[in-house]
């Protein structure tokens, strides 16, 4: 099984790019989505950052604020990751797909959010995911080398284009995965 990548700066349309995809294949989808709630930005400017399990109504709660963004850099609410990695090894409806929007740097000191995200990527279920593209965080670097891994980048120029090109690519692996019967 060979999984989707799209990897490119903020504001280039991974989101979008993948919610065209699912939308398209019609399956049903697991795993998460992270967004930032710029319109809740606190009084020192800090945009909270949440994580929701796809499909589902979405809070604003404690229990899934995973940090804060800001023109300073970001801090995470420590645990709240780790919470979320019970989520990612769940098993997956047959003819279903994981979602991982996105994969980024904030994540990338919860050793069990990582672990899981490893363990679906060597997995037989086909993944989608957005991720980040900055340097200098191993943990992203893993996720864009990993065997498994198909990375197409994204640019607001290519982005149409792409879309045909991650629908095809996805409907092959998810052929692949109803041939060897698997169940997630």
């Amino acid at each position: 099984m060979t999984h989707a990548l799209i990897v490119g700066p903020r504001h280039v349309g991974k989101t979008t790019l993948i919610d065209r995809v699912l939308a398209e294949l019609g399956r049903p989808v697991c795993g998460f989505q992270t967004k930032k709630e710029t319109e809740f930005a606190d009084e020192q400017g800090r945009e909270p950052v949440y994580i929701y399990l796809p499909g589902k109504p979405r809070f604003h709660t404690a229990e899934n604020l995973v940090g804060y963004c800001s023109a300073k850099g970001f801090t995470t609410v420590p645990g709240v990751f780790h919470r979320y990695a019970a989520h990612i090894l769940r098993p997956v409806p047959r003819e279903g797909v994981l979602v991982f929007d996105e994969i980024g740097f904030m994540e990338a000191k919860e050793q069990a959010f990582c672990q899981a995200i490893f363990s679906r990527l060597e997995g037989d279920v086909p993944v989608i995911a957005a991720v980040k593209n900055n340097t200098g965080f191993a943990f992203l670097e893993q996720v864009r080398s990993h065997p498994n891994c198909r990375c197409f980048s994204i640019t607001a120029e290519n982005r149409d284009e792409l879309f045909g090109q991650v629908l095809d690519f996805m409907r092959v692996q998810l052929e692949s995965a109803a041939a060897g019967g698997k169940d997630g």
